[in-house]
């Protein structure tokens, strides 16, 4: 049976691992030729980053929230380290406004993929096995159990 795993321990993987990516995806932006390609370039790669990111999650919820923090954190490093300036083609103090929209595409990507993962789940335990009801309390009991876990009652064998 596959093991349970803690949502927030999801969730601050997504954060690290939607941080870490995003600083990377940002280093071909150094390269481009012209300041427009930027604002091509980077929505489409943070969504790849969000969906890569929000995996490590089951709910998509989390994967967006998760997705947008570690993105506009690592955007908003790599903008510090490596555009003081700011965005090309973009008023003074806009900055922290475009790279919020830039998590918010990472962010998109972590909900798109934290939906799949609750398919994934629900798909799961329609294959696990199946419980019965303690005929006295109606709890429900291990197809194996003995005895109930709630009234301790003895459970007719299967």
């Amino acid at each position: 049976m596959a093991s349970v795993r803690n949502p927030l321990a999801g969730f601050a993987l997504t954060i690290l691992g939607a941080l870490g990516l995003s600083f990377l995806v940002g280093v071909p932006v150094l390269f481009l030729p012209s300041g427009d390609l930027v604002y091509f370039y980077l929505p489409f790669a943070l969504f790849g980053v969000g969906l890569f990111a929000g995996r490590t999650t089951f709910l998509g919820s989390l994967g967006f929230l998760g997705a947008l923090i570690g993105g506009f954190l690592g955007i908003y490093a790599f903008q510090v380290l490596f555009i003081p300036q700011g965005w090309a083609l973009l008023p003074v103090g806009w900055e922290v406004l475009m790279t919020l929209g830039f998590g918010a595409a990472c962010g998109l990507g972590g909900l798109t993929s934290g939906k799949i993962g609750l398919v994934r789940i629900e798909r799961n335990v329609d294959h696990a096995p199946k419980m019965r009801r303690c005929l006295k309390c109606g709890a429900k009991v291990g197809l194996t159990a003995r005895k109930c876990w709630s009234c301790r009652s003895y459970l007719p064998p299967t």
